[in-house]
This record gives C-alpha cells, structure tokens and sequence, in this order.
C-alpha cells in the first residue's frame, strides 16, 4: 500500500528545491503531518513554474487512483498566474472539495479554465477566487456556474 505522507513529502522536497524562509517552514510542516488531507500552500511567493512542479505531484498520484486530498490553498500567491492554475485545474484529484485561489493574479483565460475543470470535480464542495482580476463577462460565468451547481459554494 502507498505511503499516505507520499504526496506531501513530494510537495515538501519542490518547497525546499525553492529554498525561501516561507517555503522551508511549510515543508518542514508537511514532512511533520499525519494526514495529507489539507495542502495550504498560501502566501509563499509561488510563481507559475512552482505550480507546475507541484500539479505535476497531483497529475502522477492521480495516475495510481491516490485521492487522498480534499482541500488545498494557493492563495495569495500572486505569482500564479494563468499558466499555474490552468495546469493546477487540469490535475487537481478527483477527491477536491475545497479549492482556494484567492489574489492569485488570474485573469480571463485562467478562469475560463478553472470554470471548465471545474465541471469534472465531483466532489467539490466549495471554491474561492475572489481577488483575482476577471472581467465583468467571466465573473458572470462564475456567477451562473454557481446557479447551475447550488451545491457548490462559489465566492468569487
């Protein structure tokens, strides 16, 4: 049986690779938990190429049907962008029922693909993108993906 820490130790080694204050603190603590169950990666100066090395986590444990995570955190890493949550949306596990990307720099074309990934998140229970920059048209989207999906709390 796989390790339950497997992922959050892969998470801990690409915060170390980064090397700032901020990311070896977390790391430390995700070498600590128990439980991989929440990944709160907030405020830590993470940039779009960070993300990509961390979906890339999520993308081979989704490969061996690994679910495990429920709710995880970019917010307020400002450096995101379009690129990070594109691939971040793309391989987030099918067990997400908390997303949180708040003041993450995404616009319009990021939130267009948050929005379609989000159709194929079964389990997802609630989604935080406020403090981003989309347009009227997309927050409108937003907007009627969160009339559509009641069940789904969507702050925006």
């Amino acid at each position: 049986m796989k390790n339950d820490k497997s992922i959050q130790l892969k998470i801990a080694t690409i915060l170390r690779k980064i090397g700032s204050k901020k990311c070896l603190a977390k790391a430390e603590m995700l070498e600590e938990l128990a439980s991989p169950r929440s990944l709160h990666l907030r405020s830590l100066d993470l940039n779009s190429e960070n993300i990509i090395s961390i979906a890339s986590c999520f993308s081979q444990e989704n490969t061996n049907n690994y679910n495990l995570v429920k709710s995880i955190s970019f917010s307020y890493n400002t450096q995101m962008g379009n690129l990070g949550v594109t691939i971040l949306a793309k391989n987030l596990p099918k067990s997400i029922t908390e997303i949180g990307l708040v003041g993450c720099g995404i616009s319009d074309s990021g939130g267009i693909e948050l929005l379609n990934s989000m159709e194929n998140m079964p389990n997802l229970q609630m989604i935080c993108v406020e403090g981003n920059h989309f347009s009227e048209e997309v927050s409108i989207k937003f907007r009627e993906f969160s009339q559509n999906n009641p069940q789904i709390l969507v702050v925006f």
